[in-house]
């Protein structure tokens, strides 16, 4: 299935993925298992349930520069590529799957700019320390029945076609969309393979980002529908929906479940050509029957010049609105009033050359535009509280990345 062990299938056993055609995975790590001579005892053939470790992982450096030229050195909305005319390191990652028998699981640590700016300040010691190095951390059991498994752990990116490395992705910078979806969901799923690629989840979670502690004590729950074209790995289909309360104990508009629902497929068109497309949307009520929410939409083309040579392009953008007062839940710094509705658009255009196997040289350009005050641009002013004060609607930037991997 596309999302189980996402990064780990992809970054560690360099498979290919949607967003890396020409990758081919490499030999296994550990040598096939020699057929034991006949007469032999059962302790001198090899056992199955011996583990299998595959390490894995990357490095990806970047420039970016926004023509708003902020004081800060702040490209707000951005979740790696953050740093204004900045040399310096997106993103290291270090991955690990094993196998023993019918358990199975992966380990994913990251290092760099989202780590340092992802967390609060607000977090513990205990939490700091650990938790915004550890992106993923899965544990699986394949059942007897084969097409069933149990799986628990912490998940990365469990929305969308984007993932958290940028050589996965068609674009060097991720879309809005990826920028409002949770991070990582910590709980446990069950597997269904139904056959013909079609395979069915059901999953409890704690909520949104949530890891360590819950905001509220209730659980979500998310069902997802997935298929995975047996016959052209570049096609594929998903339908997730997230049910569950996300608000504080202590939120004035009450505890009320969220409903959201996330679409996201590619279509191999041609030979060169690939489409992608990627709708996010959610709701909730209040106490007093009024409705936040919002809706997301992006659009993907990516197109091969040359083996070596890709040219790919983004429009993606989010509208939220917000009926009720108090603290809007979508992030305070991206559509940040809750008495009125607003929207982030942004069109992204990435040059992608890759003559080897483990090595993409990108060139980006992209245009954000919001219907409010949300990037920065020349001597920013700071609050009463010395936080940046976001003081322009629209945002240029060029960006140039090197990615390596193993």
């Amino acid at each position: 299935m596309h999302r189980v062990f996402t990064i780990m299938a992809a970054a560690v056993l360099a498979a290919p993925s949607p967003a890396v055609a020409d990758d081919e995975a490499p030999a296994d790590a550990a040598p096939a298992a020699a057929k034991a001579p006949e007469g032999a005892t059962a302790t001198e053939a090899e056992d199955d349930s011996a583990a299998k470790l595959t390490w894995g992982g990357t490095v990806e450096a970047v420039w970016g520069y926004s023509l708003n030229a902020p004081s800060n050195e702040v490209i707000n909305g951005r979740y790696y590529d953050v740093r204004h005319n900045v040399l310096g390191l997106q993103g290291a990652m270090l991955t690990n799957a094993w196998e023993a028998g019918d358990a199975s699981g992966s380990l994913q640590l990251q290092f760099g700019a989202l780590a340092e700016l992802f967390w609060g300040p607000d977090r513990s010691v205990e939490q700091d320390l650990l938790w915004r190095l550890l992106q993923e951390a899965t544990t699986k059991w394949t059942t007897p029945l084969q097409a069933l498994s149990i799986e628990g752990g912490v998940y990365n990116t469990p929305f969308g076609p984007e993932y958290n490395l940028a050589y996965q992705n068609w674009n060097w910078s991720t879309s809005n969309l990826f920028a409002l979806m949770p991070y990582q969901l910590a709980g446990m799923r069950a597997n269904y393979a139904v056959g013909k690629g079609w395979g069915v989840r059901l999953g409890v979670y704690n909520g949104w980002d949530k890891i360590v502690t819950d905001n509220n004590g209730s659980k979500s729950v998310m069902a997802s529908l997935e298929f995975d074209d047996p016959d052209d790995e570049e096609n594929y289909f998903y339908v997730n929906y997230m049910v569950g309360n996300e608000r504080g104990r202590t939120d004035p508009r009450g505890a009320h479940a969220r409903h959201t629902l996330d679409v996201y497929g590619q279509w191999h068109a041609t030979d060169r050509l690939f489409l992608r497309g990627h709708v996010l949307t959610g709701v909730e009520n209040s106490d007093n029957d009024q409705y936040d929410g919002w809706f997301g939409a992006a659009a993907y083309l990516k197109y091969l010049v040359k083996d070596w040579l890709s040219v790919a392009v983004r429009g993606d953008g989010v509208r939220g609105f917000a009926g009720s007062q108090g603290d809007n839940w979508l992030y305070s710094s991206y559509l940040s009033d809750p008495t009125h509705s607003t929207t982030v658009m942004s069109g992204t255009a990435t040059l992608a050359i890759q003559t080897g196997k483990n090595a993409t040289v990108r060139l980006e350009a992209r245009h954000d535009r919001a219907d409010f005050d949300y990037y920065f641009g020349g001597v920013v002013p700071r609050d009463a509280g010395g936080a940046a004060v976001a003081t322009e609607k629209n945002q240029t930037t060029v960006s140039l990345g090197l990615a390596t991997w193993f």
